[in-house]
């Protein structure tokens, strides 16, 4: 056999095989008749968590991670109905590997957000007015997450 022709002998065949996965009769590319399209999708909501502004169970750090927070309501104005979340530190400030916050705020509205295990890190929630049910989970560098926080704040 002649080794000469091998090389286009493929290059032939793999653009009779890119050519014919081209020309399929779905009718996406050209026009299509009354009737014979696919129907159109429709959208679907995305799924919702439930809003609540009941507290739910905390867990407890094991013992030698503990941190805590401080939460400011009406700080740093009481005009704009601010509510301030800190890190304030603790044991176990330097086994946090993140820090997740979720408000929900009298209106419905859901916030989230997240803090550093830095002291003194602080997020501010505006236009909170009212109860507002404050969520704050901890992930460990050591695995697991606990909800440490979740009770409801009067903001004036």
């Amino acid at each position: 056999m002649n080794f000469r022709l091998l090389p286009a002998l493929i290059v032939l065949l793999l653009a009779f095989s890119l050519g014919a996965a081209c020309t399929g009769s779905g009718g996406e590319a050209g026009p299509s008749t009354p009737g014979t399209g696919t129907p159109a999708a429709t959208a679907t909501p995305a799924p919702t968590t439930e809003v609540s502004l009941v507290p739910g169970p905390t867990q407890t750090i094991p013992p030698g991670k503990e941190v805590t927070f401080q939460i400011t309501p009406g700080y740093p104005s009481p005009f704009t109905h601010d509510l301030t979340i800190t890190f304030n530190g603790g044991k176990g400030q330097d086994y946090v590997n993140g820090i997740a916050l979720r408000v929900t705020k009298s209106n419905g509205e859901v916030v989230e957000k997240t803090l550093q295990p830095r002291i003194g890190d602080a997020v501010t929630i505006n236009e909170a007015e009212g109860d507002n049910r404050v969520e704050i989970t901890v992930s460990l560098v050591t695995g697991g997450s606990y909800k440490v926080t979740d009770e409801v704040v009067k903001v004036p």
